[in-house]
């Protein structure tokens, strides 16, 4: 049970509503820009004022100054990523402040998530108190049932004198409540009731923190794992990992000429994805197999090959990052490739993290938080980056159209991208001599993105200081000695 102050209260209500009055004004039915920005740094701003505490410790200063620049970077440009991201700071603010102390990532990940399954039934247990309290005090507040005689007789009141003079009646006539026809509105009505109730929790955060002290259960593998065959099972997947490596070396590496017809993007392509499910399963391998609980499992000889099967998962991922990028080099750079990229990345990352672990003889706590932690600035840096830029920028430089090998441009996926490929389309129009049709299409849809873009400068609320810089940089690239050194020239160097 919280004891409730109901002064504190009634001013967060306040505050609460006039929150949502602003969110209905900046987002209800409008695109979203630097508000977005301007939104999360309101908020906040006023949990720090209202709680001085937040910042008390070291770690939390640190995190402040992240969720700062990342509204500095949703002011520059708005992005799902960054708004998320902006949520957990907060979320991990009032934590750390609730906690005293940092935790584990597991112990953090299971507060995020106590936190977030508490918002939505914050609101209703602090209703619950206030009718208690009013019941038992009534003093503390005023019941509404007092209001109901007199409101009912002013408007009777009202309307009699509207009869009684016509002056009355004339001015009551006069009175235009039309502008109350957007606010009757079932959507509008529940939008208001999801932010009051996702801001309640942040400025009431009441839930319980999970003990530190409970470990889970681990898994038994006695029945099936000793010594023995330990070190066999490590011995026959070093080989397998062989085989793959020393294929890759010859055919990715060297550039050998395939067998069987194969295409040297078909290799690419194809093993991709099996790849990145065998390196998730080396890590659950080596984290039931060598976490501190077996440590008869652990003699040195099984340190030894699985040392080297990391080490083998470590080059079949870099393998992997190869393959990828010959495929984007023979086709095209996407989103969901650029996600794969990241992903191989991090887990190259979590492997050389994983033999960190065995060889300093770190705790499997550890290894979780040192992921998570390399997570968590991966998505953080990923949040300044303009993605859409570099796609843009990348496909148009690599075209058939302007080189006259590789694919051909994707103009439908230039479109959907959105102002960020203007810049990238006006060079493709000036080099894309290969294609005067394309050209012709990259005409058309660079008058449709700058007019959305001209758009988007006019309304307030859709501004942001990358769309501004967009339309100074591409009201510059007009000028052909500027096009032509826009972009760099395509070099493929792989043969497809």
């Amino acid at each position: 049970m919280f004891y409730i102050n109901h002064r504190l209260l009634l001013r967060k209500q306040i505050i609460c509503i006039a929150l949502v009055a602003i969110s209905d004004i900046l987002f209800y039915k409008h695109p979203i820009g630097w508000t977005a920005g301007l939104y999360t740094g309101l908020i906040f701003a006023i949990l720090i004022i209202s709680n001085r505490q937040l910042l008390a410790a070291r770690q939390s200063k640190l995190i402040a100054f992240c969720i700062t620049t990342l509204i500095i970077g949703l002011i520059e440009s708005p992005s799902l990523l960054a708004i998320v991201m902006s949520i957990f700071g907060l979320m991990s603010l009032i934590i750390l402040q609730k906690r005293k102390k940092t935790v584990s990532a597991v112990l953090w990940l299971n507060d995020i998530c106590r936190f977030s399954e508490q918002t939505g039934w914050q609101w209703y247990k602090d209703f619950k108190s206030i009718l208690r309290i009013r019941k038992n005090n009534i003093r503390y507040g005023v019941s509404f049932r007092f209001a109901v005689l007199p409101l009912m007789l002013t408007i009777v009141f009202s309307s009699l004198f509207a009869e009684a003079n016509p002056i009355i009646g004339r001015i009551l006539s006069l009175a235009d409540f039309e502008f109350l026809n957007p606010f009757v509105s079932l959507f509008r009505w529940l939008y208001w009731l999801l932010a009051a109730m996702l801001l309640w929790g942040l400025l009431r955060p009441r839930f319980p923190l999970i003990d530190p002290k409970i470990a889970p259960d681990s898994i038994d593998l006695e029945r099936w794992l000793n010594p023995q065959n330990l070190i066999l099972s490590l011995m026959l997947f070093n080989g397998l990992f062989f085989i793959q490596n020393s294929l890759d070396v010859i055919f990715l590496w060297r550039n050998e000429a395939l067998p069987l017809g194969l295409t040297y993007a078909e290799y690419a392509h194809s093993g991709f994805y099996p790849l990145l499910f065998i390196n998730f399963l080396t890590a659950a391998f080596v984290l039931i197999t060598f976490n501190e609980s077996r440590k008869s499992l652990q003699t040195e000889s099984a340190k030894k090959m699985v040392y080297l099967w990391l080490g083998q998962n470590l080059f079949l991922t870099f393998s992997a990052i190869n393959r990828l990028l010959h495929y984007i080099e023979a086709y095209s750079l996407t989103y969901l490739r650029i996600a794969a990229l990241a992903g191989m990345m991090l887990t190259a990352a979590g492997l050389f993290v994983i033999f960190l672990k065995i060889y300093n003889k770190y705790d499997n706590a550890w290894l979780i938080d040192a992921n998570t932690l390399v997570v968590i600035i991966t998505l953080y840096s990923t949040c300044f980056i303009n993605t859409d830029r570099i796609i843009a920028d990348y496909n148009v430089a690599h075209s058939k159209e302007v080189t006259g090998t590789g694919s051909n441009i994707d103009l439908a996926l230039l479109e959907t991208l959105g102002s960020e490929s203007l810049p990238a389309l006006h060079w493709f129009k000036q080099n894309a001599r290969y294609s005067p049709y394309k050209t012709q299409q990259a005409r058309l849809i660079i008058t449709v993105l700058e007019a959305q873009l001209a758009q988007d400068r006019a309304d307030w609320r859709a501004w942001t200081w990358r769309k501004q810089s967009q339309w100074n940089e591409t009201s510059a690239i007009e000028s052909p000695e500027l096009i032509n050194h826009h972009l760099p020239t395509a070099n493929n160097q792989w043969q497809y």
